[in-house]
């Protein structure tokens, strides 16, 4: 299969994540961890302009190894080549399988990180944690969010309590509701794109962009 497959539902799955007790995580942040509201909307980042020609929408899971290879390889590759005609836009949403409890961690990270620093801060972090998947911790998580220029605590804070874990379940939705099976999905302009991995999925929408320009 040229994706990673789940089953079950895993919508509601986000309680506050241990260890120690009272909430607590191990990392070298003096962090407050005390839930937040959650947070039932928020748009999908976007890479281009909002008035591209083509869409191109990506779901994906952080704990997903095919996802990792695609976004720090062919999906790089995409967003070199088109985005600087304007003519295509790249949409991310979330789709946990979940792969491993870190699949909804890391998307309620990037998605804390979204909130408060924009759309480019999400798609920093967002390669940086696909690049160091093998060493996910919540320490990891901390300095990713640093390095973006986000705060460290808020994002720990909203990884272990899922502040984002209704948008997690709504973007999951729309991928079900597209009939998307395994991660990562990809759709162009609203059809799913055959998920071959020959050349690491670039040749496959490359062409279905080509296609719709």
């Amino acid at each position: 299969l040229a994706g990673c497959l789940g089953s079950g539902d895993t919508e509601g799955d986000d309680p506050p994540q241990e260890s120690g007790g009272d909430n607590q995580i191990q990392t070298s942040y003096d962090c407050d961890l005390s839930e937040r509201d959650p947070i039932s909307e928020l748009p999908p980042p976007v890479d281009g302009p909002n008035d591209a020609a083509v869409t191109v929408d990506v779901f994906e899971d952080f704990a997903c190894p095919h996802c990792a290879a695609f976004a720090t390889g062919a999906l790089v590759q995409l967003k070199d080549e088109y985005l600087e005609t304007g003519d295509v836009r790249f949409r991310h949403f979330d789709l946990p399988i979940p792969v491993s409890e870190w699949s909804r961690r890391v998307g309620n990270a990037a998605r804390s990180v979204q909130d408060a620093n924009g759309d480019d801060a999400f798609f920093e972090f967002s390669v940086a944690a696909y690049e160091n998947q093998d060493d996910y911790s919540w320490q990891l998580l901390g300095d990713l969010a640093g390095e973006v220029g986000a705060d460290s605590c808020r994002v720990l804070s909203d990884a272990s309590n899922g502040t984002y874990g209704q948008v997690l379940d709504s973007n999951r939705q729309t991928g079900v509701e597209r009939g998307i099976e395994a991660t990562p999905g990809i759709t162009v302009n609203g059809t799913l794109v055959d998920p071959s991995e020959s050349d690491g999925r670039y040749e496959a929408v490359s062409s279905a962009i080509d296609a719709n320009l």
